[in-house]
């Protein structure tokens, strides 16, 4: 007790037992995945107008679905467009598609959608396949994986969103951004004599083009961007194997506008120079770059051609499939204001340091692989020479593998290596693919006859062609279950949701003369089935869209 303010103090030993008395048991941390979008995903959110937004491609979608289910382990590079932290830890994953909702409805209807709005914070626009009439069940047949196709899949080719890469159809998502013909010519897939691979497995996809910077005729924030750019042609034959390759560079110089054309050359596979000119820039020239481009004044004094003479000329010269090669193209194609659909990028396909990003410059490869020495002159470069040094080094790669030159391949090796090493080892296996070997759960797809009949066509297809690759015996069978009405979908659904790593509901809604009525029994959909699955859970909706507008993509993990 204190003499001067009459409190008592407890002793310090008995101070110290109190406080041990009220300590808390520690409990187990939960690791609680979160789901966030990347500036690239956020471009195609739906709190932006349309005439902002960039739309995701399906692929995109795929691979979100890829990465819940089998983790951070199947990943070569990050995602493009979102990030999961404690992917790991994802519980389960389901999705459910309705073809028949456009982006429009999704607007149009939000009062009608008010528990699909409250739930999703994350809703993205999605270029589906619905645009152009093709098929979103062959789009999607290729996702739902059983464990033992998982593991065949992943010794193959070293990842999941590798292999969906290599086994997908390399027109679907470009006929939804290009006017392209659907007859076929040629094989995709079927090798020149002289070339160790399909050249079309060195082209960029769709996606890959937005990312890249690629100028491309899409709605919204893109078509504003490029509304004075106009197409190489006005309708495309499918690119295969054995469409001809063309190298293309250009020079620009300075003008008050920017940076602007002054000269193009074209290369076929001879090595033979198809088209040359030089051009004059509308604009006044602040800067010929000539240390860079070695075009002066002297050079442009008497040319009269202009930008869009030369546009005229490159489309009458070109054939329907020409793959255009070069190093970096997207600034080449920029400074033409042209699009193109079938695009190598030298920049792309080499790489010394096994990061993506870091790109090589090309008087480094002609030098490295070539034993060619370019751009040495005091003059500045020469668009024919930088032309020609881009398309032998894609001749030089064809000539020996997809790995050849590129570090980032390499590096995906010898992680391939790793991942069948631990295959190989029980040890390892049970912790590392405890989704793989140890749960040995199938996926499954619930749907009305009108839809699984058309999944059953396309994963008969898939696995025959991966078995045969694979020289396995047939993989696990895909669970698909066939049920007489949508209201049974979702019931059935929401009951498979415990006992499967990936249930997919499929719903091919038909025209209703209430759409008012139809909108809130979708909503009624979503909210049952969000409320079915259970914590740690993905859930992904996608609304497919329609041939008057792009779908929907709404994503988020139950917390």
């Amino acid at each position: 007790m204190s003499a001067e303010n009459g409190i008592f103090e407890e002793p310090v030993s008995k101070k110290r037992r109190l406080d041990s008395t009220k300590e808390k048991p520690k409990t187990k941390k939960k690791h609680i995945p979160v789901f966030r979008l990347k500036p690239t995903g956020e471009t195609a959110s739906l709190f932006l107008s349309s005439e902002e937004r960039v739309p995701l491609v399906l692929t995109d979608i795929q691979h979100l679905l890829l990465h819940s289910l089998f983790g951070n382990l199947n990943l070569t590079q990050p995602p493009r467009w979102y990030t999961i932290d404690k992917c790991n830890h994802i519980t389960q994953t389901t999705c459910l598609i309705i073809e028949g909702i456009s982006i429009q409805d999704w607007e149009n209807y939000q009062d009608m959608l008010k528990s699909t709005h409250k739930i999703f914070d994350s809703a993205v626009e999605v270029l589906t396949p619905s645009v152009y009439n093709g098929s979103l069940v062959k789009e999607m047949a290729l996702v739902p994986l059983s464990e033992n196709e998982k593991e065949t899949l992943i010794q193959k080719y070293g990842s999941m969103n590798l292999a969906l890469e290599v086994r997908k159809d390399l027109m679907v998502m470009m006929k939804a951004v290009f006017p392209i013909r659907d007859e076929i010519t040629g094989s995709v897939d079927v090798r020149r004599l002289d070339e160790k691979f399909p050249r079309t497995q060195l082209m960029l996809s769709a996606w890959q083009l937005i990312d890249e910077n690629y100028p491309v005729p899409l709605k919204g924030k893109l078509q504003n961007v490029y509304a004075d750019y106009v197409m190489t042609k006005e309708e495309y034959s499918p690119v295969t194997a054995e469409s001809p390759m063309f190298g293309l560079d250009c020079e620009m110089c300075l003008t008050k506008a920017g940076s602007e054309l002054t000269r193009v050359s074209i290369v076929n596979e001879k090595h033979e120079t198809v088209y040359e000119s030089f051009v004059k820039p509308y604009n006044q020239i602040m800067d010929y770059l000539t240390q860079y481009s070695g075009i002066t004044e002297e050079l442009l004094r008497d040319v009269t051609k202009r930008l869009e003479d030369v546009q005229k000329e490159i489309q009458e010269l070109l054939p329907s499939d020409a793959i255009l090669v070069g190093q970096s193209l997207n600034s080449d194609l920029h400074a033409l204001r042209l699009m193109h659909p079938y695009i190598i990028d030298t920049s792309l396909i080499y790489n010394f340091t096994g990061e993506r990003y870091r790109k090589p410059k090309l008087k480094t490869l002609a030098k490295e692989y070539l034993k060619e020495e370019i751009q040495t002159g005091t003059d500045g470069h020469c668009s024919v020479e930088d032309s020609l040094a881009s398309l032998k080094l894609v001749q030089l790669k064809l000539s020996k593998s997809v790995e050849f030159g590129d570090a980032v391949h390499t590096k995906r090796q010898k992680y391939k290596e790793e991942v069948n090493k631990m295959v190989t080892e029980p040890h390892y296996a049970l912790s590392i693919f405890n989704h793989i070997i140890e749960q040995k759960k199938t996926s499954v797809i619930i749907g009305c006859d009108n839809i699984t009949g058309d999944y059953h066509t396309f994963l008969t297809q898939a696995k025959e062609s991966l078995s045969t690759q694979l020289k396995k015996g047939k993989p696990k069978r895909v669970k698909l279950n066939t049920v007489d009405s949508m209201d049974e979908v979702i019931t059935t659904l929401t009951e498979s949701v415990k006992n499967y790593n990936l249930v997919m509901g499929h719903l091919k809604l038909e025209a209703s003369e209430d759409d008012t009525k139809l909108m809130q029994t979708v909503d009624g959909w979503v909210e049952t089935v969000w409320n079915s699955i259970q914590e740690s859970a993905i859930c992904v909706i996608v609304f497919g869209g329609t041939v008057n507008g792009n779908g929907v993509a709404m994503m988020k993990v139950k917390t």
